[in-house]
């Protein structure tokens, strides 16, 4: 009897033919390449992009997640790029359907949240952010949600590492204050912070987290102030649903 299990052998060719390519292909073109029927190939391909491996397109093209191409796999050691392969399609769901700017970070060992995604506004007014930018945990939406699950001791260790200082006359900076803010955010699982980190800008961010529980990424709007109050319930309803779908595909076994 063969040790090679055919359709575990098939998905490897599939991502193997795409990792090859850096278009996009047809469903045609995926059977064709590897004789098989139409029927069984999107089966496949449906599955590869369920899981955030394939993207398809407003054509019906398939292509890799380009963060797979720059970022490698999230097998083994760090989940976090299946993490961003299966949350930018969603994000861009989310910014088509709140109208406002999505993001995605993570905690970066300096003790900030690093950006490491973004999906704009189709607004001409709109927040707009650089990927790979470093930001404070005190004053943002992110950085309170990553610590809104640690320990006091922890959340202090961590904020020691940068000064708590005002950005805006907004900005909380006495401890008690902020492990109030943190401590909410973890009791409704999502964290709003208004105009603390810049004038104008209000992020609402709530955690994916792995299996065990712990915090992987944070999905955030970045929403216009003066747009917030009129669409704050859609907006905490439409990332309570993006994040929940997108935490229950990530915890499937990859």
């Amino acid at each position: 009897m063969s040790e090679i299990v055919r359709s575990a052998a098939r998905v490897l060719d599939l991502l193997e033919y795409f990792a090859a390519n850096p278009g996009s292909v047809s469903l045609a073109e995926v059977s064709g390449a590897f004789a098989m029927p139409k029927s069984s190939a999107l089966g496949l391909l449906r599955t590869l992009c369920s899981r955030g491996y394939v993207l398809r397109d407003e054509q019906g093209q398939y292509a890799l997640n380009e963060v797979f191409r720059a970022q490698g796999f999230g097998w083994g050691g760090s989940p976090l790029a299946r993490l961003m392969a299966m949350a930018h399609p969603m994000m861009q769901a989310l910014t088509a359907e709140v109208g406002e700017t999505t993001c995605f970070g993570a905690l970066a060992d300096t003790g900030q949240v690093r950006l490491l995604m973004e999906c704009l506004s189709p607004n001409p007014l709109r927040y707009e952010m650089t990927v790979g930018r470093l930001i404070p945990l005190h004053c943002t939406a992110m950085g309170r949600m990553f610590l809104s699950a640690m320990s006091r001791p922890e959340r202090e260790a961590l904020l020691a590492l940068h000064p708590i200082k005002a950005m805006t006359p907004f900005t909380i900076t006495d401890l008690p204050g902020l492990h109030a803010e943190m401590d909410r955010a973890r009791d409704q699982g999502y964290c709003v912070v208004i105009e603390e980190h810049e004038r104008g800008g209000t992020g609402i961010s709530a955690p994916v987290r792995d299996a065990q529980g712990t915090a992987v990424g944070i999905v955030n709007v970045a929403c216009v102030s003066v747009r917030y109050q009129d669409k704050q319930k859609e907006i905490t309803r439409a990332l309570h649903d993006t994040v929940s779908e997108l935490e229950r595909r990530f915890q499937l076994p990859a």
